[in-house]
């Protein structure tokens, strides 16, 4: 159930809020719409613009602590711990509001941990200011959804025998993926063999990708379709397999549904492929 106290948030080993000496006693630009990056155009000779898509810059998050010990050197702790947790960093972390069931990755841009003397004894106060490239709100929790392959049936054995053989029927791979956020969410997909061309479409939008390839049994291949990798086993780029003319899937608000399509291996009786799609819910 939704809920509007902030509750308990986790920035790596620390934990902030309720049942801990970090006390929150401010939050910003949470729940606030990024600034707006606009494509808009004067009008020559007319009133008003041409408008184009809007799109949001970064998120701000600012973050205001209240440090509570029992001794000046336990505070002294605390505030050693802040600040060992909030070095100068690589790559964002995850920021998570864990009753809120929310999470934002973020670096750490700004820290303030002013020096009380009239207050030395036990408390403190700290302010964090978080710079988050990426400026959405993603779900705390990661969905997934598999299937398997359709298998068009492999019909009549020939030359003809008595009895006569026929293949299996085709099996229908199909499944769904709600996003219950309020902007798109970008899926990472896995399919994994024995197939041979897998194809992916999400009905629900028209976007599908084909890949010229096959992958044995044991092999696997991961599309993260925010960046656009297309990864062997996780880890080897193989963009080269991705049949020209893919338009890549994206979770719109609500329910998505796709269709997975391939071609069984000569010699894989009975093994199926699948196709694993994992998101998590994301608004703005």
């Amino acid at each position: 159930m939704a809920q509007q106290r902030i509750g308990t948030i986790e920035w790596g080993t620390l934990q902030f809020g309720p049942g801990s000496r970090y006390h929150v006693t401010a939050i910003e630009g949470l729940d606030d719409l990024p600034d707006i990056r606009s494509d808009d155009m004067e009008r020559p000779g007319q009133h008003g613009d041409y408008t184009g898509p809007d799109y949001t810059g970064p998120r701000v998050i600012q973050l205001g602590l209240g440090l509570r010990a029992d001794s000046p050197d336990e505070l002294r702790e605390l505030v050693l711990a802040l600040r060992a947790a909030t070095q100068p960093q690589r790559q964002p972390d995850a920021l998570r509001l864990v009753d809120q069931g929310t999470l934002v990755y973020g670096k750490v841009r700004r820290r303030s941990i002013p020096y009380d003397a009239e207050n030395l004894w036990r408390t403190g106060t700290a302010a964090l200011e978080l710079y988050c490239a990426d400026p959405h709100l993603y779900g705390l929790d990661e969905k997934s959804a598999t299937t398997t392959a359709y298998s068009p049936a492999t019909g009549r054995t020939y030359p003809l025998v008595r009895p006569r053989a026929y293949g299996a029927a085709g099996q229908s791979g199909r499944l769904s993926a709600t996003n219950s956020g309020d902007a798109p969410a970008y899926p990472v997909l896995r399919v994994d063999g024995p197939v041979a061309n897998p194809s992916i479409e999400q009905t629900n939008t028209g976007a599908s990708i084909t890949i010229d390839a096959t992958l044995g049994d044991g092999e696997y291949l991961l599309i993260d379709t925010r960046t656009r990798a297309v990864l062997y086993m996780g880890t080897s780029p193989r963009r080269s397999w991705l049949r020209s003319g893919a338009m890549w899937p994206v979770l719109q608000p609500g329910v998505n549904e796709f269709a997975y399509r391939g071609s069984a291996l000569p010699g894989s009786p009975g093994q199926q492929s699948l196709l694993t799609v994992t998101w998590r819910d994301t608004s703005l």
